[in-house]
């Protein structure tokens, strides 16, 4: 009996320490390796990462934290466009690219696709997995699913050196295109013959290949503008411009939503000069030819409209001037004219 009950210490003794040893062979939990770069408005990492942990099939062990999860999503066109950038432990690597017309569609269906790599790694995700399905972010838009016989995600093609060496290389940029048509209706202010002048503008930027952030290469317009009264030979004179004008604007720049563009402007047209208040009454037209250099910007506003805005400089090539005889104003087109115009576009897809 005495050897008995001295026994029993012992065995409790060694079941503790039996207990702490498989305790801690268990595989500790550890978070994945995400680099998370978004534009400002989008959810936060962490609710990117809530949304990757809720779509899991299993727990996060230590061994996932090999692989780096990289998530880019920018916004482009009134657009967002996500990637997802996957870096194996083993060198390999794959990309999965969604898009949708809100920043949070983009990241929900970007965490369908991100914990369906997770449990991929693993090797037991379901067969269904390799189109994933990106249903909970309506109007997200997954890349389609490579075709039957293609290697697999991240696999290395034939020929290249071992997975090993590969070397991760970043996501190739997405083309700064456009296929939008916008069409826009703008005021104008400025000077016309070395006079306060106002008028109206129509414009057409067509569905060319290449934009500048959101700004047209090229747009072709329309201009009818009116100067003030000018006194001319006791009575007045006021001038009417009628003229066909065309933009370059080759290169751009981003200030948040905001996009600014020079560019190189071309217009040609008729300038009709009409005196009154003396007779006999007089008109003369002449023709119209000039260089500008406008600074286009535009503000998306809601939709399809977006807010158009130009100012810049124009300089007249014909400068023949008007009334001649008595004009007590010499009427006569300056070297360099300022201009403005503010006003809407709509964008058609």
């Amino acid at each position: 009996m005495r050897s008995r009950s001295s026994a029993a210490p012992l065995f409790v003794i060694s079941a503790a320490l039996g207990g702490s040893a498989v305790a801690h062979a268990q595989p500790t939990a550890a978070p994945l390796r995400i680099e998370y770069r978004t534009e400002a408005g989008c959810p936060a990492e962490a609710e990117f990462r809530a949304r990757v942990g809720a779509r899991l099939r299993r727990n996060i062990a230590e061994t996932d934290a090999a692989s780096a999860y990289v998530v880019i999503i920018e916004q482009r066109d009134r657009r967002f466009i996500g990637r997802l950038s996957v870096r194996a432990a083993d060198g390999t690597a794959s990309d999965r690219d969604v898009a949708g017309d809100t920043c949070d569609d983009v990241v929900a269906a970007l965490a369908v696709v991100t914990a369906l790599a997770v449990d991929t790694q693993a090797g037991d995700a379901p067969a269904t997995a390799a189109t994933p399905a990106v249903s909970a972010s309506p109007s997200a838009v997954a890349a389609p699913p490579p075709p039957v016989g293609a290697p697999p995600a991240g696999a290395p093609p034939a020929g290249a050196p071992p997975a090993g060496n590969a070397r991760a290389r970043p996501p190739a940029p997405e083309p700064d295109a456009t296929t939008h048509l916008v069409l826009g209706a703008q005021l104008l202010v400025g000077q016309m013959i070395g006079l306060p002048s106002f008028g109206t503008r129509i414009s057409a930027e067509p569905p060319l290949a290449v934009t500048t952030r959101g700004v047209g290469p090229a747009r072709f317009d329309a201009d009818l503008e009116v100067s003030s009264d000018v006194p001319v030979a006791g009575g007045s004179a006021s001038f009417l411009r009628a003229a066909l004008g065309a933009d370059a604007c080759p290169l751009g720049a981003s200030l948040g939503v905001l996009r600014l563009s020079p560019c190189v402007r071309v217009e040609g047209g008729l300038v009709s000069a009409s005196r009154r208040g003396i007779a006999p009454a007089r008109s003369v037209t002449r023709g119209w030819l000039a260089l500008g250099l406008p600074v286009r910007a535009r503000l998306p506003l809601w939709g399809p409209f977006v807010l158009d805005a130009d100012a810049g400089v124009r300089l007249p090539l014909l400068r023949d001037g008007f009334f001649p005889d008595g004009a007590d104003a010499d009427a006569r087109p300056p070297p360099i004219e300022s201009v403005g115009a503010l006003g809407l576009g709509l964008t058609i897809p």
